[in-house]
């Protein structure tokens, strides 16, 4: 009877330990999804490999879309850790790849093409200013 005693008190651990792993990864999963829009939010510049020119996008925490100034006329389509999708009012696809901590590449879909995105920072002037008279 002991080992039969000891195969249904490890059958029992091990559903109360799988029970509470799912418990814990369920809890976490909207913590999750409520700071994805955080993780996309800021201003990147990326060079057009057609014009020659550099553009800069940026995206609020609401999501709203800016490219080189102008409010693009986009929706969400979906949003995960790894990409945010957009679907502009043409119908086009923009994918922006992100790793654990930013976004690193937009792929225009109307273009064909992937662009690298570099974080834009501002800089604050450092030391006392004078000022001309």
């Amino acid at each position: 009877m002991s080992f039969k005693r000891n195969v249904i008190l490890f059958g029992v651990s091990l559903a109360a330990g799988l029970t509470s792993a799912f418990t814990r990864s369920a809890k976490k999963q909207p913590d999750t999804q409520s700071s994805l829009p955080m993780l996309y939010s800021g201003t990147w510049k990326y060079s057009d490999h057609n014009d020659h020119r550099i553009h800069r996008i940026q995206i609020n925490p609401d999501l709203t879309l800016h490219v080189d100034g102008r409010a693009e006329q986009a929706t969400v389509e979906s949003i995960s850790a790894e990409e945010l999708v957009y679907l502009d009012n043409f119908g086009y696809h923009l994918r922006i790849q992100a790793n654990e901590q930013q976004p690193v590449s937009l792929y225009d879909e109307a273009d064909n093409a992937t662009y690298t995105l570099v974080s834009v920072h501002t800089t604050k002037p450092s030391g006392p200013q004078s000022v001309a008279e």
